[in-house]
């Protein structure tokens, strides 16, 4: 009777510690998680489309830094993703066009095309420049 009293024991024991050992480790990955299956849910709202704009060097600052102020709101981990979206959409403003006219100062402005993607997040529509690129530049009285 001692054994199987004892296999019993044991067995609970493994049981309960194997039941720790999983819900510690949904706790861990909890915001991998969500975070993936809001993006999941998110991607079903996605809509691009592709603008090009005539821009001075302020203007891409202004539209660079408002881009930066919107990540902001997104850097949770539930949302970690679409932060590092627009971000990486304002890194490429600032280095294809910002960072150019400044390096150049013989131009002023620059015919740049861009994607703009929008989602509807928590039912609000997000909207960013995800891609950019200069396809011309203009100098003063000239373009090229």
């Amino acid at each position: 009777m001692e054994v199987g009293f004892e296999r019993k024991k044991r067995l609970k024991t493994s049981l309960i510690l194997a039941i720790v050992i999983i819900v510690l480790a949904i706790a861990a990955y909890i915001n991998p998680i969500r975070s993936s299956l809001n993006k999941f849910l998110v991607q079903k709202t996605k809509k691009v489309s592709t603008v090009t704009k005539t821009l001075t060097e302020q203007e891409i600052d202004q539209l660079e830094t408002k881009q930066e102020k919107l990540s902001t709101n997104y850097d949770k981990p539930k949302t970690a993703w679409l932060h590092k979206e627009i971000n990486d959409g304002a890194f490429l403003m600032r280095q294809n066009g910002y960072s150019y006219l400044l390096h150049h100062p013989e131009y002023d402005s620059a015919k740049i095309k861009y994607t703009v993607t929008k989602y509807t997040v928590d039912g609000k529509t997000v909207e960013f420049m995800s891609k950019s690129k200069i396809i011309q530049v203009h100098s003063k009285g000239m373009e090229r």
